[in-house]
């Protein structure tokens, strides 16, 4: 594994502790959608999956490299 590989898994698991942190507020701004996490901060949002992909790349982001999470309406259980 590269170096840069390792770094993004890196990112990835901080992107996924801040997503735990910060879900209950998350949740009240993007309820029913999917949400982009890059660097700790929401870097887009939609409904649809195909679209989330699609702003992820307009922004010149890898998608396999961005933590993407869909935002359940009802209280659940975050196991990372």
């Amino acid at each position: 594994m590269s170096e840069t590989e390792v770094q993004e898994l890196l990112q990835i698991h901080k992107d996924a502790e801040y997503l735990n942190k910060s879900y209950d507020s998350l949740k009240q701004k993007y309820t029913n959608q999917y949400i982009a996490i890059k660097n700790g901060a929401v870097i887009a949002h939609h409904k649809n999956m195909k679209d989330i992909l699609k702003l992820i790349k307009d922004k010149k982001f890898n998608p396999a490299n961005v933590l993407i999470e869909y935002v359940n309406p009802k209280d659940m259980l975050l196991i990372f």
